[in-house]
């Protein structure tokens, strides 16, 4: 449904009212991002001694709001399944946040019922992939902003879950099949189920595991086909992708050493995600890399992947991926942000100032518009103390 959109002088706005545009480019404004939801009088004054008018929805501002919310802003409802009509980042961020806040519950959950010896919830795990699918078509960066929040005592779930939405992103991206990404996504997700059997002291082992344990974590796989083929409505593609994410093309992985074209497509596309959310994550027996140290480490890796669909991986992210913590070459840091248009060199919202104190209000900094500024070296998540969600719950407030 397309937005009528109504030129207003800004001394008439209202509380209520949602501004779509301005008399100027949003990047010459204090504003995070495009869009602002009026909701205080302090929201008009900014307007006003920044702008002359404004674009505001339609003629009833009252009903275009709420409308607004249905579709993702504010209160975050999440879509009805195949609504693929476009949203803008700050549109679909609260229904990303949603979706991921969903998923991460439902694995909690899918764990406790397999450690109680129940059948897990397949179909709230297919239907939760099928929202991301949708979030993906809305707008491609919103959800895998997401991926970048990392939680190293809760691995196990964060990891799963970043993994599917990396899967689903890259699968959107390249142009598959709908039923085949739904296949993918649900296998994506429970990929890491059969870990529930393994011991935790050896999954947390802060040194280098023995041969004996190491074999011990090379049967996750296998323990999770064997936990996922009783419960229903699991396709054998997404079986396939729990038992041979760790297959590498050259045969040196396992459980069963497959080579090239015995494994399938879409699992070779969970193998590359998961490998890359492994690396660029805190785990108590390493530092999480950066996006760049993971992809040219995984290119590195001869033989192990697809190299076409790690070169898809690598385009889709670009060079610095949406949600990468960066440091400019003034000292301040700030968080990679959409563009306007892919190009070279990122929108950053800078965070904090040269001294790394907080910038309050955030500032945003295109940087192929002002050449004296520059990336100059990326960061892990949570460097300096930078949270990304703290900065996700201000564009949705």
């Amino acid at each position: 449904m397309a937005l009528h959109l109504k030129k207003i002088e800004t001394r008439d706005l209202r509380i209520g009212m949602y501004v779509e545009a301005l008399d100027r480019p949003w990047l010459e404004t204090p504003y995070l991002l495009e869009g602002v939801d009026i909701r205080t009088e302090a929201d008009i004054d900014q307007l006003r001694t920044r702008c002359e008018y404004a674009y505001i929805r339609s003629d009833d501002p009252a009903n275009d709001d709420r409308r607004g919310r249905r579709n993702g802003v504010g209160a975050a409802t999440i879509p009805p399944p195949g609504d693929h009509e476009p949203h803008s980042f700050r549109q679909e961020l609260p229904v990303a946040r949603k979706i991921h806040d969903n998923a991460r519950g439902l694995i909690r959950t899918i764990h406790e019922e397999i450690s109680e010896n129940r059948r897990p919830d397949t179909a709230a795990v297919a239907e939760v992939v099928e929202q991301m699918m949708d979030s993906v078509a809305r707008h491609p960066d919103a959800l895998v902003w997401f991926s970048n929040l990392k939680s190293r005592d809760e691995y196990t779930a964060i990891h799963s879950l970043n993994v599917c939405m990396q899967a689903v992103a890259l699968a959107t991206f390249v142009g598959n099949d709908e039923r085949a990404i739904k296949e993918m996504g649900v296998g994506a997700l429970l990929h890491d189920v059969g870990k529930i059997k393994v011991p935790l002291a050896i999954l947390n082992k802060p040194g280098k595991l023995t041969p004996s344990e190491y074999e011990q974590i090379k049967k996750h796989p296998q323990y999770g086909v064997e936990i996922l083929e009783k419960a229903s409505g699991l396709t054998q593609a997404s079986l396939d992708i729990v038992r041979d994410h760790h297959e590498r093309l050259n045969g040196r992985g396992y459980p069963r050493g497959l080579r090239g074209a015995q494994i399938s497509y879409y699992t070779q596309i969970v193998a590359i995600a998961d490998v890359y959310d492994a690396m660029t994550t805190d785990r108590v027996y390493q530092q999480g890399r950066t996006p760049a140290q993971a992809l040219e480490l995984m290119a590195s890796f001869e033989g192990d992947f697809n190299d076409e669909l790690l070169r898809q991986f690598t385009d889709y992210h670009g060079e610095y991926p949406i949600g990468t913590l960066v440091e400019l070459n003034t000292g301040e840091v700030g968080l990679v942000i959409p563009s306007p248009e892919r190009q070279p060199k990122p929108t950053v919202l800078l965070v904090l100032d040269y001294r790394k104190r907080r910038y309050f209000p955030q500032r945003v900094r295109d940087l192929m518009r002002f050449p004296k500024f520059f990336v100059n070296r990326m960061l892990t998540p949570g460097s300096y103390g930078v949270d990304i969600d703290d900065y996700a719950e201000n564009w949705e407030a």
